[in-house]
């Protein structure tokens, strides 16, 4: 288990410095593996399968952090945070929304929304890694101590960062379209 000062006091850096230089190898590791899942999931062939499978992805993801970093929090709170998240992502994922219901067209429907959606559903579980984890940095620097107060540390970093966040969701998808190994 990392300590959640020495994780924090490592995600701040993430404010100045790209996520991947920053950050324990361990929540390297785990954002990058649940990134790829999401991208795979953009080739599930049901129409809204592939969404609720990004959905669940994210908020394992959440669960993977939080046990890494020691903390603790119910399951509905998880939930509600990573609908905060969601709702900040909405126009990308309105996008993967699109590619979705091109998956109800057999065959060139599918592939076509695959290639639509791959990119962005990587990104958009890179961006909610990065809100999330920031949101934890400013919920231990604030002193805060319960779930919903993490809530209103997520809501805040989604307000204060929405053109940061935009800006990281393009180069998310740009280094997914960009990889050697994908």
């Amino acid at each position: 288990m990392i300590p959640l000062y020495s994780a924090a006091a490592l995600a701040v850096k993430t404010l100045d410095q790209g996520m991947r230089t920053s950050l324990p190898n361990e929540i390297v590791d785990c954002i990058q593996t649940h990134a790829a899942l999401a991208a795979g999931a953009a080739w599930i062939p049901v129409a809204g399968l592939d969404l609720a499978a990004l959905a669940a992805n994210t908020w394992a993801m959440y669960v993977r952090i939080n046990k890494m970093l020691g903390v603790s929090f119910s399951e509905n709170m998880m939930k509600s945070i990573g609908s905060a998240v969601a709702a900040n992502l909405t126009s990308n994922l309105a996008i993967a929304g699109i590619g979705s219901l091109l998956k109800f067209i057999p065959g060139i429907g599918t592939v076509s929304g695959g290639f639509i959606m791959t990119a962005t559903m990587y990104g958009a579980t890179v961006c909610a890694a990065w809100i999330y984890l920031t949101a934890l940095v400013n919920w231990v620097k604030d002193g805060k101590g319960s779930g919903d107060d993490l809530k209103a540390c997520v809501n805040d970093v989604i307000a204060q960062n929405k053109s940061r966040i935009k800006n990281m969701m393009k180069d998310a998808k740009n280094e997914y379209r960009n990889k050697p190994d994908k």
